[in-house]
């Protein structure tokens, strides 16, 4: 059978398929260089050791995702024309729903997380459970960094991370003193401050990249399985 005779939407869920997973591919590989560099300047950062391994599995897995994708792409017309299963874009849709559901899950997480740990009160009181983590990975990451925790401490006229009283272990900066009256405001409060501040480009990446996500989905779900179930 000739390739005209394959369906005007397959064409298109194939090109689809084809710009958006190498798009995945091109985040991956700039996952894979962050994470490299992050490796590399881990004494001139505040992130934590396992932010390296959480970017890399990130990358490793879209990588896989990409991959898959233009597998299934390349082999989709002879599939269709053959009438068969295409077991990589079925693996792949698998995979990206699961993917899809876990990221949502996440997202409600770190929206929850994020509006506990960044409220000004939370500076004196114990995080929730699932902040506490990462918590403790930044104030351990803080301690082997002491001159540039210093520096950030003047830069920003804080005390601390959340305890701005000497003989704290983070309470080491020129503001700091043995009296919570004198000294500056804990450097928790502008450290997610900060970060609040510049939310907006990330949750514009983050819709973007799930609506890529989505699409993917959609393409290999259509391409894979529908487009033969409809020519049957």
């Amino acid at each position: 059978m000739a390739q005209d005779a394959v369906p005007a939407k397959a064409r298109k869920y194939r090109n689809a398929l084809y710009v958006f997973n190498f798009v995945l591919i091109g985040f991956g590989l700039t996952c894979v260089a962050m994470s490299v560099s992050m490796l590399r300047l881990s004494s001139e950062t505040f992130f934590p050791d396992w932010m390296f391994q959480v970017l890399l599995s990130i990358a490793v897995v879209v990588l896989i995702i990409g991959l898959l994708g233009v597998c299934g792409a390349s082999s989709s017309f002879d599939r269709l024309q053959e009438g068969k299963l295409n077991f990589w874009l079925i693996v792949l849709t698998a995979l990206m729903s699961a993917l899809i559901v876990a990221e949502l899950v996440m997202g409600v997480w770190g929206i929850v997380s994020f509006e506990v740990v960044s409220a000004p009160e939370a500076a004196t009181t114990q995080s929730s459970g699932a902040t506490e983590q990462f918590e403790t990975g930044l104030r351990e990451q803080l301690r082997t960094e002491p001159e540039l925790w210093w520096d950030w401490q003047k830069t920003f006229e804080c005390c601390g991370y959340d305890n701005n009283t000497i003989p704290s272990p983070l309470a080491t900066g020129k503001y700091c003193t043995t009296d919570i009256v004198t000294s500056a405001s804990p450097c928790k409060l502008q450290f997610w401050a900060d970060i609040s501040s510049n939310t907006l480009p990330f949750t514009i990446f983050g819709i973007v990249f799930f609506a890529i996500q989505l699409m993917v989905c959609v393409s290999s779900m259509c391409l894979g399985c529908c487009l033969r179930n409809k020519k049957e």
